[in-house]
């Protein structure tokens, strides 16, 4: 059996990521693809998967992307692979979602 010793910290904000809970990193880290993913859901859902943030902040964060003019509601439904939205607009609302976190 071999052994590997792992060394060095990694360190996000000055803070040591050693401290910090497992739990705590998957609501707080996100990633944004080149391939953005969105689910074929609500605009609501594919920004708030576990329902934590209000109407304001969801806009908020759209307006921020400057995509809350294509958006009808928080309502509308996201098509199967997001296919009745740009690839660019597929990004932005990924970008949203990260922002919201």
């Amino acid at each position: 059996m071999i052994a590997i010793a792992i060394e060095g910290m990694i360190v996000i904000d000055k803070l040591d990521t050693s401290f910090v809970l497992r739990q705590d990193f998957r609501f707080k880290i996100t990633n944004i693809s080149q391939a953005p993913v969105l689910f074929p859901a609500t605009i609501r859902y594919n920004l708030d998967l576990f329902n934590i943030y209000s109407y304001t902040e969801l806009w908020g964060a759209l307006e921020w992307v400057e995509l809350k003019s294509a958006i009808p509601s928080l309502d509308y439904k996201i098509a199967e692979g997001g296919s009745n939205f740009s690839v660019g607009q597929r990004q932005l609302i990924c970008l949203a979602r990260a922002l919201l976190i």
